[in-house]
């Protein structure tokens, strides 16, 4: 089993240049994971565990072959929740207790109105090609023809059809039932604002034209930020309608943006790389964080510490809001794909082992 960020980097493939190679879109076989249904479990937590998420006292946790499983009772019995593609679950995340939505491996985007027990397709990479066609066909036909920004629009269009609909997304971000917007690799966007039932490519919006990819995005403080590739990161203050880039903190790529608390925000990603920012990100200083191994995922508890997990299965713990990491635990055979409040002290550890409930009051002070 490959580490969560090795997963996502394996389903993403070749770089954007190697996919000048690829034949056209119409001679790539059928991908029969978007219209097949999740494999059945018998051991609800053994699974690879890619992401988890929450939906007022419901926790959920999504990971490879299309399996969601759901739990009412903080994590002493779960149950597979009903849905239809076997792909790889990247993200989940909710806007109220019933309506949510998660990413996949192949542009696969899920929508759930029952506080995900059932889930129905709303995208897929196919899909997604053609969101990306027609929106660069508009954007070309308002640039000065033959401009750089119509030629770089119209390039990587024909790249990305040509390499296929096996991007996946890897960030979703709810703004409320009706608006959401998608991201993925290769500066994949999405935007829809009923609920899902229609879309638009939102790629164009983003103030990158490298086409790197985006791994997280996150509402805070009124804004919308995202993140991705060789430390980049983008914020939106009009609601979705632009994404500048923000100050870059470095070439490391980045995995994760959260609200600390305090007025701070986290980034964080590859070889222990981790900035705050106290002003909104125009600039970024280093956490004090020991650890060289990647960092996957970074969440608040209720009891008010935060907790980090990385690629070299570290658990470390900030009680000064992000400033400082202090490591508390280390298995070096299980990678830390990403963590789940529960409650107070407790959470769950997500990895390839499966799902593993720790209290945070049982480890050293």
């Amino acid at each position: 089993m490959l580490h969560r960020r090795e997963m996502l980097l394996s389903i993403l493939g070749g770089s954007l240049a190697a996919a000048f190679a690829g034949p056209p879109a119409q001679a790539f076989p059928a991908y029969p994971q978007i219209s097949l249904p999740a494999i059945p479990i018998r051991n609800l937590t053994g699974f690879d565990a890619v992401a988890g998420a929450s939906a007022a006292s419901r926790l959920l946790v999504g990971g490879e072959h299309g399996v969601i499983v759901y739990s009412d009772d903080a994590a002493k019995t779960w149950h597979q929740a009903d849905v239809p593609a076997s792909v790889t679950i990247t993200n989940i995340a909710f806007v109220t207790p019933e309506v949510g939505w998660a990413t996949g491996s192949l542009g696969v985007v899920l929508r759930t109105q029952d506080g995900g027990k059932t889930w129905v397709k709303q995208l897929d990479g196919l899909e997604e090609i053609d969101l990306m066609n027609t929106a660069t066909q508009v954007y070309v036909a308002s640039q000065p023809a033959g401009s750089d920004q119509a030629v770089r629009a119209t390039r990587r269009a024909q790249i990305l059809t040509q390499s296929g609909p096996d991007k996946p997304m890897l960030a979703v971000l709810p703004i409320s039932t009706s608006k959401v917007l998608i991201f993925g690799s290769y500066r994949f966007a999405d935007y829809s604002t009923d609920g899902g039932k229609s879309w638009t490519d939102w790629s164009l919006h983003i103030g990158d034209p490298m086409s790197h990819n985006i791994y997280d995005a996150a509402a805070i403080g009124g804004a919308y930020y995202v993140v991705g590739e060789e430390g980049l990161i983008f914020r939106s203050t009009d609601g979705g309608q632009s994404f500048p880039q923000l100050a870059q903190v470095g070439m490391a790529t980045l995995f994760g943006i959260t609200d600390v608390g305090g007025g701070a925000i986290l980034v964080y990603g590859v070889s222990g790389s981790a900035y705050l920012s106290a002003d909104a990100g125009k600039t970024w200083n280093p956490c004090k964080f020991a650890g060289t191994d990647n960092i996957n995922a970074v969440v608040r508890l209720a009891s008010g510490p935060l907790v980090a997990g990385d690629s070299g299965g570290g658990l470390w713990v900030s009680k000064d809001n992000g400033q400082s990491f202090s490591l508390v635990m280390r298995n070096p055979l299980m990678s830390v794909n990403a963590l789940q409040p529960i409650d107070g002290p407790r959470f769950l550890l997500l990895s390839m082992a499966g799902i593993i409930p720790l209290d945070l009051s049982s480890f050293p002070a």
